[in-house]
């Protein structure tokens, strides 16, 4: 009779959204069971609310409830201490939110009957951590669940290149989003419009774990694509263009997250080929108060885009979004309309004076 195979707990957010295809192949190659928290519910929500510290952002706060999830299903969690973590430009000098690097720590303290947690830490910012140390780490934890270094060298290199794809599938490059832009092709859902409407054309920013999380981000997706929106979120952005708008920057943006968010702000602002933004931003997140901040600093100096920033946290409810969001959608029509009278009228004045 085949052994039972070794539990792996992974919680459904923060870098899980960043990393999963990563995580789960390499478990699931050398050999473990790995177990993913359900997505996030009231239930959920309501227990992470009741035992994490009131002081943690609301994201945070979830993952509590995600780790209760888990914790008596599987013989092991995953919750890897991410600093800063790849080998790519700027990543020598750039870092995560704080509360990725002591959140393994502060759950295996306060819940001491947790399974044995693996909470690899990785930074190439601060401890100049680069390609071996992350091999190390790999094979280090590999040794849990097989003695057969051959196929924790094939699980690393699956890992690696179902990784990469991920962010080829995810990432566009600049001619998609020039099409995009053209409404040429639709990059998510399609927009539900009514005959003779055009799609209204948003970017949507904000932390990938907030993005890919319908109750975290109150369904802001499927309300928008609804209404006969067309979006584009700021994890999809090309990173090229991202990059160059951080070059335009004084100082270096160094959260590494929050380099998206700003960077494609500045891009839309710049570009003007949308009718509005829309920021996510995360209540008590310290990266998101900066990001925040800054995103609406820039669209002061170039009002032509207009950004709203919604604030989300626990209490945060549907009727309220519901309505906010409906007149929103409202107002970016209405500036349509009469932005596109104004430019018909143009047109009809050069035309008179031929």
């Amino acid at each position: 009779m085949a052994s039972q195979k070794i539990r792996v707990g992974i919680p459904r957010a923060l870098l899980y959204y960043k990393f999963f295809p990563m995580w789960t192949t390499f478990f699931e190659e050398i050999g473990a069971k790995v177990i993913v928290s359900p997505k996030t519910n009231k239930i959920l929500k309501d227990v992470a609310v009741s035992i994490a510290p009131d002081e943690d952002c609301y994201s945070t706060k979830l993952y509590f409830g995600h780790v209760m999830a888990l914790k008596d299903k599987v013989d092991y969690l995953f919750i890897p201490r991410f600093s800063s973590g790849g080998f790519g430009k700027g990543h020598e000098k750039n870092v995560s939110c704080p509360k990725f690097i002591g959140l393994a720590e502060v759950l295996r303290s306060v819940f001491p009957d947790l399974p044995e947690i693996i909470m690899p830490y990785f930074s190439t910012a601060k401890n100049n951590h680069g390609k071996m140390k992350f091999l190390k780490y790999c094979f280090s934890i590999g040794s849990k669940f097989t003695k057969n270094p051959f196929k924790i060298r094939t699980a690393i290199k699956k890992a690696l290149r179902n990784q990469k794809e991920h962010y080829q599938h995810i990432q566009i490059n600049v001619d998609e989003l020039k099409k995009w832009e053209r409404s040429e092709i639709v990059l998510n859902e399609t927009p539900n419009l009514e005959e003779g409407d055009a799609p209204l054309k948003v970017a949507i920013i904000g932390h990938s774990y907030v993005l890919n999380d319908p109750y975290q981000s109150i369904g802001i997706m499927n309300k928008l694509t609804i209404h006969g929106v067309d979006y584009i979120t700021s994890e999809q952005m090309p990173r090229q263009l991202i990059e160059r708008q951080m070059d335009y920057l004084e100082s270096n943006m160094y959260f590494e997250y929050e380099r998206e968010i700003i960077g494609t702000v500045m891009h839309f602002l710049e570009s003007k080929t949308i009718d509005r933004i829309l920021h996510l931003i995360i209540f008590s997140c310290g990266p998101d108060s900066i990001g925040g901040e800054l995103a609406s600093r820039f669209s002061r100096r170039k009002p032509e885009i207009p950004l709203l920033q919604l604030v989300i946290d626990e209490h945060t409810g549907t009727a309220g979004t519901n309505t906010r969001i409906e007149a929103f959608i409202d107002m970016l029509r209405r500036r349509k309309n009469i932005k596109e009278k104004e430019e018909k009228i143009k047109i009809r004045r050069k035309i008179e004076c031929l």
